[in-house]
């Protein structure tokens, strides 16, 4: 008979691997002497750092868990950036990494795909409000249910820049998901009657993260791919709305994070 992984959200005893052990370690090997900002760009596409690198002169200041961590100055103010790769487990890994190490602002920033059809286009922003927890991540770190939330400072400052910029976006809930290969029409078209905008893979996940770790974290998207009425796929990753709106993703996260 096949077995069953028993699991459970409630955490009991001292974890085997901690990751303030972890930066520890790497600092006692000369591998880690960053002193971090506060405040932090997590993103999932080399775009964004791309930006920051030829906008305000980024500068990598160090490399964990295979990915490379930047900072630049903006108003002012010192701000990370780091690429995370695509998916619940990684983005919570290099968050618990960015806290170990100082971070107390982080706004997750990436590509998410519409599963409304009106009234959404490729290149329209999308502030998170909530995130189903469709993925595995989450119940490590939260009690289960069905939604993960953003921190709500964090939300309303990036609101305020959206709207001092005069910045159109979208404002709702997301599904974060694992396998987007199994991800059906009918529970797409299910959640689109629900009123959920978007699906991803990191939103339920950095949320639970940061409540746990009590940090402020917030989501904020970029329509890359579309969905028509009938749920065909519409991919608009290279279109010249979708480059464009990188530049307003990075925008709004850089002038919210240097508020903090």
């Amino acid at each position: 008979m096949a077995r069953i992984p028993i699991t459970s959200w409630t955490r009991k005893g001292r974890v085997w691997i901690d990751p303030k052990k972890i930066l520890e370690r790497a600092r006692r090997q000369k591998a880690s002497s960053a002193i971090y900002s506060d405040s932090c760009i997590l993103c999932y596409q080399r775009n964004l750092v791309d930006l920051a690198m030829e906008r305000y002169n980024a500068t990598k200041m160090d490399h964990f868990s295979g990915c490379d961590y930047y900072e630049f100055v903006f108003k002012g103010k010192r701000i990370g950036i780091i690429k995370s790769g695509i998916g619940s487990p990684m983005a919570a890994l290099i968050l618990e990494d960015l806290i170990a190490r100082g971070v107390k602002h982080v706004i997750s920033t990436g590509l998410a795909g519409a599963l409304q059809y009106e009234g959404i286009l490729a290149g329209d922003i999308v502030l998170c409000t909530k995130a189903i927890r469709n993925e595995g991540t989450s119940y490590h770190y939260q009690k289960p249910s069905k939604y993960s939330y953003p921190d709500k400072l964090l939300l309303n400052e990036i609101e305020d820049v959206l709207k001092k910029e005069k910045m159109p976006y979208h404002r709702g809930p997301t599904i974060t998901i694992d396998a987007p290969y199994q991800f059906s029409v009918n529970e797409a078209s299910r959640l689109r009657k629900e009123g959920v905008l978007t699906s991803e893979m990191e939103a339920a996940a950095i949320f639970a993260v940061a409540k746990f770790r009590k940090i402020g974290a917030a989501s904020l998207f970029l329509i890359s791919d579309l969905a028509t009425k009938d749920f065909e796929w519409n991919p608009q990753f290279d279109s010249s709305e979708v480059m464009g709106g990188y530049e307003k993703l990075f925008k709004v996260c850089a002038e919210t994070l240097a508020r903090w």
